[in-house]
């Protein structure tokens, strides 16, 4: 147990060094997409990206005191099918993001639910990047040449809620958010508060995974080499909903083991970062904050 203990710790601190430089990365970016929608007269912007990483993590993008959520309780989402990971088959990929959202739909009482679109065949990607032609610097987090984005009004046009966009390059990750360690991002836009509940709309959110890494639908072990997707893709799925990570350890919190060989206490799927293994099931953290968010009926 000491020499795990020791091992992890080791691992986690070196990961802390790299952080704030990434998300410098990470605000620059974003910052570069805010201004690019203001300029084109969109009145949405990218108010907070998620990030599940591999390691200690690194801090999500926030530009919101009291966060955002969304206005209405009945949520669409599409799985853009051309771009699954090609570690496992695509219908077995797109299942197993399905089978999440439906984890999430079977919280009883929470007074928010998702329901699915069908893949027409579109490309649904907008913020997959528009990147510098010479050198690949990543310019913008809008794909300005997506037929679901309208460059001269700033538009999304997808008719879900949330996009599933898929895996795209590690090359993404590592030129927009500074790091090819992160799993997943959840990329929330929002503007106003037309229902008066103090938090600013979300409006729109898509969901991007890294294809630098091993994609498995089974079998990934505790410090194992292999992602789970089900298990990424449902901490992912709980930030497109509204929740953020849960339980330390944290950029301000030491690693520590927990008597029980526990890494987070307390225990949750949305935990700040991953260190292989399974965790589909919902934890009664998860749960609880997924009811707090949404308490009062529309």
């Amino acid at each position: 147990m000491r020499k795990l203990a020791f091992a992890l710790s080791l691992f986690l601190s070196l990961s802390l060094f790299a952080q704030e430089d990434q998300l410098d990365v990470a605000r620059q970016t974003i910052d570069n997409t805010n201004a690019y929608l203001e300029s084109v007269g969109s009145d949405m912007r990218i108010v907070k990206a998620s990030f599940f990483v591999r390691g200690h993590g690194m801090p999500d993008f926030r530009s919101l005191r009291l966060g955002v959520k969304w206005p209405y309780r009945t949520l669409t989402y599409v799985v853009d099918g051309d771009d699954m990971t090609t570690d496992v088959p695509a219908a077995a990929a797109a299942a197993t993001i399905v089978n999440a959202y439906d984890t999430w739909n079977d919280v009883q009482n929470a007074n928010v639910t998702t329901v699915q679109i069908p893949d027409d065949g579109t490309n649904f990607d907008v913020l997959d990047g528009t990147f510098h032609p010479v050198t690949g610097q990543c310019l913008t987090l809008v794909d300005i040449t997506s037929a679901n984005f309208n460059p001269a009004t700033g538009v999304i046009s997808t008719e879900a809620d949330i996009v599933v966009g898929g895996w795209e390059p590690a090359s993404y990750f590592s030129r927009c958010f500074g790091s090819n360690s992160i799993l997943g991002v959840t990329l929330v836009l929002g503007s106003g508060d037309s229902n008066g509940d103090n938090y600013t709309d979300t409006l729109y959110a898509e969901q991007l995974y890294n294809e630098g890494f091993t994609w498995v639908l089974n079998g990934a072990q505790f410090l194992g080499p292999t992602e789970d997707i089900e298990t990424v893709v449902l901490h992912e799925n709980g930030h497109a909903l509204g929740l953020d990570h849960t339980g330390g350890p944290n950029a301000n919190q030491p690693f520590k083991l927990q008597p029980n060989g526990r890494v987070f206490d307390p225990e949750a799927v949305m935990n700040p970062f991953y260190l292989g293994g399974e965790k589909r099931s919902l934890f009664p953290i998860d749960v609880a904050a997924l009811r707090a968010l949404y308490t009062n009926p529309q």
